[in-house]
């Protein structure tokens, strides 16, 4: 998918306005706000924050570490990676709108000194080689047609020894169902199969590819969010596309995948 039109689709996702309301129906203090207030409405992703916090686990930065956030979203998963391990980040996003409201909300969660973000594209990253320890990212090679140069520029920008960890849905056996979360037609879904990744990666350069499937822990949180739906709320377009992925995922068609990779 073109930055253009990746940038397009993610402007239907919630509005930094509609999350402080919702957030205000909960009686959240909105001048000071946590990375659990915002976990309902920032982790744009299967699984959530705890799927956030499995990938933190894996990755396990030290908290000297600078980590780069690839496709940081509403920043998330970025607030809740320094919580947990007290590094600093630095998120990239093409969606203007993602940006703008990922800086707004860090600096309710007071987390400024510790979080950035950047308008910028993942296959043109502005940052001389060698600059960050760590990488990550989540729910974001399906939206990335270039795969060889995604994977290129997060080898290029890593220190010799650092470690990228994907949380990231790819190509199963079957036919998806449209529209999906990250796509709304299939000439705009960009999903590769684990093989594909795992080559894209090699090819980078990277080494001691671990791959481990929690497909499995997708579709229970599916089931959680069904089980705790209240009866009769209206769907939402969102909603459908929440439903088609599930779908996805209980037929086969798509499996989400959890990847550590480093560079020598």
């Amino acid at each position: 998918m073109p930055p253009s039109d990746a940038a397009a689709h993610y402007q239907a996702f919630p509005s930094r306005e509609s999350i402080l309301a919702a957030l205000a129906r909960r009686g959240a203090d909105l001048a000071h706000l946590t990375p659990d207030h915002l976990a309902p409405f920032d982790q744009l992703h299967t699984g959530g924050a705890a799927a956030t916090q499995a990938l933190i686990a894996r990755l396990s930065p030290a908290a000297v570490d600078h980590v780069l956030d690839l496709g940081s979203g509403l920043g998330g998963p970025a607030r809740q990676l320094v919580a947990a391990a007290g590094c600093r980040v630095t998120g990239v996003d093409i969606t203007p709108r993602f940006v703008a409201d990922a800086a707004f909300f860090t600096e309710r969660t007071g987390q400024a000194d510790r979080v950035a973000f950047r308008e910028a594209s993942v296959t043109a990253l502005p940052f001389p080689d060698g600059s960050f320890d760590a990488a990550w990212h989540i729910h974001l090679a399906m939206n990335v047609s270039d795969k060889a140069t995604l994977y290129a520029e997060a080898f290029r920008v890593l220190k010799p020894g650092g470690r990228l960890a994907i949380d990231d849905p790819v190509r199963g056996q079957g036919d998806l169902l449209f529209p999906v979360p990250w796509a709304a037609e299939a000439n705009t879904s960009h999903l590769a199969t684990e093989q594909e990744l795992v080559a894209a990666l090699a090819a980078a350069g990277f080494q001691h590819v671990n791959v481990e499937d929690v497909t499995e822990q997708a579709v229970a949180w599916f089931a959680e969010i069904a089980r705790t739906r209240k009866p009769g709320r209206p769907g939402t377009p969102l909603d459908v596309m929440a439903a088609h992925h599930r779908a996805n995922l209980e037929s086969g068609a798509a499996r989400i995948v959890s990847i550590l990779a480093e560079k020598p």
